[in-house]
């Protein structure tokens, strides 16, 4: 870990907005989440779908959503464009890094498919099977099942899409945190996509190899913390209203 002033840091980090908000239940407070422990749960947080197995407490889950948000909106603010995914994902590592994450270097990856068509949930699955290990892809599985499942006039997944891709480009991440000897874990997949094809569904459509290129990237962070313990809430000030803005629940 980087030898900081985490929250001078903190409080100099500009952070920007998305195209578009979740549609927040009117009894939620602007910095509360409807994290429950003792079960899966998934949310659909900016550009990405973080996911929880049963052990991981409610602090811990909000830590993770909150810093997951945070790094994004800061990623964001630097970098808006379309055509600046690869500058928009390291700035997001290195926000995580420098708020008490330890985030492990990687490499995108191109994905040559071996069909001439190729179905992009099929991709996800299987990426991140082979990453994260079929322990805990059930819940993977489960989160764009329901995902899936949502009607296109669904306010989540409308916004969802509006957030992820223009008509051409898109760029979204799918994790999962976990808890490992008392110490959070999170595992991040990020994919990013270009299509001569119109994208309409980021994380459901059919397309042909020649038509659509998809790079990846699998990462792995565990969380400091001892350090992030003494920023907390000023991560939670920060964000402040944005935390029921940028981040919805996905009932699996």
């Amino acid at each position: 870990m980087q030898n900081i002033d985490h929250l001078k840091y903190l409080k100099d980090l500009e952070i920007g907005d998305l195209n578009d908000t979740f549609p927040a239940p009117k009894d939620l407070e602007a910095k509360d989440l409807p994290t429950t422990e003792g079960i899966e749960q998934s949310f659909m947080n900016a550009k990405s779908i973080v996911s929880f197995v049963s052990e991981i407490d409610g602090q811990r889950r909000d830590d993770v959503l909150n810093s997951v948000l945070l790094a994004q909106l800061a990623a964001n603010k630097q970098f808006p464009g379309d055509d600046q995914s690869l500058e928009w994902y390291e700035e997001f590592v290195k926000v995580l890094n420098n708020i008490g994450w330890n985030i492990q270097g990687a490499e995108f990856t191109h994905f040559e498919s071996k069909d001439d068509v190729f179905e992009v949930e099929n991709v996800i699955i299987d990426i991140l099977l082979t990453a994260f290990g079929g322990t805990f892809i059930n819940v993977i599985t489960k989160t764009l099942n329901a995902i899936k499942g949502l009607a296109d006039s669904s306010g989540k997944i409308t916004v969802f899409e509006k957030n992820t891709h223009s008509l051409s480009k898109g760029a979204f991440q799918i994790g999962l945190a976990k808890q490992e000897n008392e110490a959070v874990s999170l595992q991040i997949g990020t994919f990013l996509i270009t299509s001569s094809n119109e994208i309409k569904r980021i994380l459901f459509f059919k397309t042909t190899k020649d038509k659509t290129s998809l790079d990846y990237c699998s990462r792995t962070g565990t969380l400091n913390e001892g350090i992030y313990a003494k920023i907390r809430e000023s991560v939670v000030a920060k964000l402040g209203g944005k935390v029921t803005e940028f981040i919805a629940e996905v009932e699996i």
